[in-house]
C-alpha cells in the first residue's frame, strides 16, 4: 500500500513538473535586442498550433557566440543533444520535452561567418 501511495505521488509530482512553462533561456534571443540589427533576419510563424521562431546571422561572429553560449545554457534540459563539427561548419541540435510535446532548438553555423538559429515546436509545449 505504502508503495502505491508513493508511486501516486511521484506521478502527480512528475505530472505538475512537466506542466510548467519550459522557460527556456534561447527564448531570451527573441526579446528585442536584434530587431535593428542589419546582420540579423527575424522569423517568428504560428500556423495551425506550431510556432516556429528563427534568427539568420551574417557577418557577426559575436551574435553566433551569444546564440552558441545561450544554447549551451539549456543543453542540461534536452532529452536529446548533438553537436556535429565539419569541414563544411558547425550544427547543434537539442530536444526538450515539455507538456508531452518536442521543442526544437538548431543552430548551423558556416565558416563563413552566417549562422541559422531556429526554436520551433507545439504551441502547447511552449506553455
Amino acid at each position: 500500500m505504502k508503495q502505491l501511495i508513493i508511486i501516486l505521488m511521484c506521478t502527480v509530482t512528475a505530472f505538475a513538473v512537466s506542466a510548467n512553462p519550459p522557460k527556456l533561456n534561447v527564448e531570451n534571443l527573441f526579446d528585442g535586442r536584434y530587431n535593428d540589427n542589419k546582420s540579423v533576419t527575424i522569423s517568428i510563424y504560428k500556423s495551425n498550433g506550431n510556432y516556429y521562431r528563427g534568427l539568420t546571422v551574417k557577418n557577426n561572429p559575436g551574435i553566433i557566440k551569444i546564440i552558441a553560449e545561450t544554447i549551451s545554457k539549456d543543453a542540461p534540459k534536452a532529452k536529446e543533444y548533438s553537436d556535429y563539427n565539419g569541414a563544411d561548419g558547425q550544427y547543434t541540435s537539442l530536444q526538450i520535452v515539455n507538456n508531452g510535446e518536442i521543442i526544437y532548438i538548431g543552430l548551423q553555423r558556416d565558416k563563413n561567418v552566417r549562422a541559422f538559429f531556429f526554436i520551433q515546436g507545439k504551441e502547447k509545449a511552449f506553455k
